[in-house]
């Protein structure tokens, strides 16, 4: 579960349903040539699944750094297409399914918003990372009420910050395919965000020269780290770690026992098993002191009822919940509902 601890260190499980493909050095050397894999190669079952980057930028100094960059900080096996202008980028796009497009501002034939909003006429749902020069803000926030997730400046391509942030989209956009939006966020949230799980799975690449992960095994890996419960919360701080306690019904007192019940059908008495037994197998109502003859006949087992010190006897107590992180206390009633998420880094299930 993610709840700030340390993972184990065992992480085999994870990395070997993420299995560790080696590129050959011909393999890297061909992603600026643009072998991707299209739209129709895909619906035919022919895709290594490899993220898919498209980089809209004229400046080859630029393109290559931006390869570099990737080859060394993704961690992932990925396909870079480069197009020098916006008509080019505009028709990859109609080529292939990208999981983010990177977007220079000044391209040769429109500026990156004039691209943008070509994107959206188009119907292109992709995620956009735009790349401008320093100084450029106000031309970031008219990006960002685009729609661009992300921008950066062109001085930052080669930062191992943007190889994270493109990591994290690019996988939150290739998991929504198979999940919806909600849960591939809270799977991409806890990989970016659980320093330890992620240092220690790329440690782990790093120490096999070459090596990346494959992003079919990866996702199918990824997949298996969400489990979900509704939990109770906290209707004043929102915490699930609430201590759980019982009252009674009556008096709302906190000291409860529980014990098997018995009830006598003549008079209507109920009380605990011990109260009837007078001992060698002899059953007496402990109300009208008559002898209790046959189950089923004049008196009857009952689920194990609860009484508190108080003497109230009750078939349910009531039960209330103490917040430890802000000391309220409530009941179901006024409890939030809330969605807790389990990851599943070992072979074990979650807690049940």
């Amino acid at each position: 579960m993610a709840n700030g601890r340390r993972p184990p260190r065992d992480l085999e499980a994870l990395l070997r349903a993420a299995q560790l493909v080696t590129h050959p050095e011909e393999d890297r050397k061909s992603r600026s040539r643009g072998k991707a894999v299209s739209k129709a190669e895909k619906a035919t079952g022919s895709d290594r699944r490899k993220l898919q980057f498209l980089y809209v930028e004229d400046d080859p100094n630029d393109q290559v750094i931006l390869e570099r960059s990737l080859d060394k900080n993704l961690g992932i096996d990925f396909d870079l297409v480069m197009a020098k202008t916006g008509i080019e980028g505009l028709e990859r796009l109609k080529e292939i399914e990208f999981d983010l497009v990177l977007l220079d501002y000044k391209l040769p034939d429109m500026t990156g918003l004039e691209f943008l909003d070509r994107m959206r006429n188009g119907h292109f749902e992709t995620d956009v990372i735009l790349v401008t020069s320093q100084g450029s803000e106000r031309i970031a926030v008219d990006a960002m009420k685009r729609g661009v997730r992300d921008y950066v400046t062109k001085d930052k391509i080669d930062s191992e910050q943007l190889a994270g942030t493109i990591r994290d989209l690019a996988l939150e956009s290739a998991l929504t395919r198979e999940l919806n939006a909600e849960t591939a966020k809270r799977i991409i949230a806890l990989f970016s965000t659980q320093t330890a799980l992620r240092s220690e799975v790329l440690a782990e690449l790093s120490a096999k020269e070459g090596s990346k992960l494959a992003l079919g095994e990866l996702i199918s890996a990824l997949k298996k780290m969400a489990r979900t419960r509704s939990v109770l919360a906290c209707p004043s701080c929102g915490s699930t770690n609430s201590t759980p306690y019982l009252q009674c019904p009556e008096c709302g007192d906190l000291q409860i026992v529980t014990e098997g019940t018995l009830e006598h059908m003549t008079c209507g008495c109920i009380d605990f098993v011990h109260k009837f037994d007078k001992g060698e197998g002899e059953l007496v109502c402990p109300n009208c002191k008559k002898r209790l003859e046959q189950i089923g006949v004049d008196y009857r087992s009952l689920e194990s009822w609860f009484r508190c010190s108080n003497g109230h006897l009750f078939d349910r107590p009531v039960p209330s919940f103490r917040c430890p992180k802000c000391g309220g206390e409530f009941t179901m009633d006024t409890a939030e509902i809330e969605r807790l998420y389990w990851y599943q880094i070992a072979q074990s299930e979650p807690p049940t």
